[in-house]
């Protein structure tokens, strides 16, 4: 997992060129498209707008993903989000997932980073995540999900 801000996008060097312009075309998109998924150039990379409420821990299933990285940016609102990097050897083994991704109620060794407004968090394949928790109390939020095909962040 990778934490940073929107306008602090220098304080990442280490991460692909490539990272730095999607973040920036998702939050171009929104702030005047409607929610929705959006092609943003590179072949494969979509954003998904969405707005959600935030919940409860206990409400929310973590999340694995095979075939591409998540770029989870908070447009409005704060958030809460878990993530571990322990995951199970059958999963580990899998090749792909249906829609590529797969819940989980529980997961061990699990950290939690507040997002608010133009924090962003990005997820490797295989790494558990649970978005969407609620930080003080549930509200709503708008997120830009970037999904970037994995081969394309390679080094």
């Amino acid at each position: 997992m990778l934490f940073g801000n929107v306008n602090q996008l220098e304080l990442v060097p280490y991460i692909k060129p490539e990272f730095h312009q999607w973040i920036r075309s998702a939050i171009e998109l929104g702030s005047h498209m409607p929610t929705g998924k959006y092609d943003i150039g590179d072949e494969g990379v979509f954003v998904v707008l969405a707005d959600a409420t935030t919940e409860p821990q206990s409400e929310r299933n973590a999340e694995i993903h095979k075939n591409y990285i998540d770029i989870q940016i908070l447009l409005k609102g704060e958030e809460t989000i878990g993530y571990s990097n322990h995951l199970d050897e059958e999963w580990l083994k899998l090749d792909s997932l249906e829609n590529d991704v797969a819940f989980f109620k529980d997961t061990e060794y699990e950290q939690f980073v507040n997002l608010r407004e133009g924090d962003f968090a990005v997820f490797y394949p295989n790494q558990v995540h649970r978005p969407l928790c609620a930080t003080n109390s549930p509200g709503p939020v708008l997120k830009a999900i970037v999904k970037v095909p994995a081969q394309l962040a390679a080094v």
